[in-house]
């Protein structure tokens, strides 16, 4: 997991329009980090060296479309939430190539991301 984080940090530190940060895990940088999402589109949710951390629920707290990269990831209450209605959900092999990822988010309209957020809602 760290190495796909890492892996696409390398890839969109420079992407325009693209805002990554690091955060530190201390009340600032959490408050900082859900203000970020609170003025995004969407939350890169790379997968990691757990099953699922606060990052997801931040984002959708903040109506911050969630972005799962990950090939196979198995998320919290999946039998009652269907992810996929708020959630884009991106193989790690495509996200990894160049400006794939930025591209594949920037087909969106606005129709179907306010859709998302509709859904992140309720």
């Amino acid at each position: 997991g760290g190495l796909v984080r890492e892996k696409l940090w390398d890839l969109l530190t420079n992407e325009p329009g693209v805002i990554m940060e690091e955060g530190f895990p201390n009340a600032t940088g959490r408050e900082q980090s859900i203000q970020g999402m609170r003025t995004s589109e969407f939350c890169l949710h790379p997968a990691g060296d757990t099953p699922t951390s606060c990052r997801l629920f931040d984002a959708i707290q903040s109506l911050c479309i969630p972005v799962i990269v990950s090939d196979n990831i198995e998320l919290p209450f999946e039998g009652m939430v269907d992810y996929t209605e708020f959630s884009v959900f991106v193989a790690v092999g495509d996200a990894l190539k160049p400006s794939w990822l930025v591209n594949h988010l920037q087909r969106f309209s606005k129709q179907q991301k306010d859709m998302f957020r509709q859904n992140m809602a309720q």
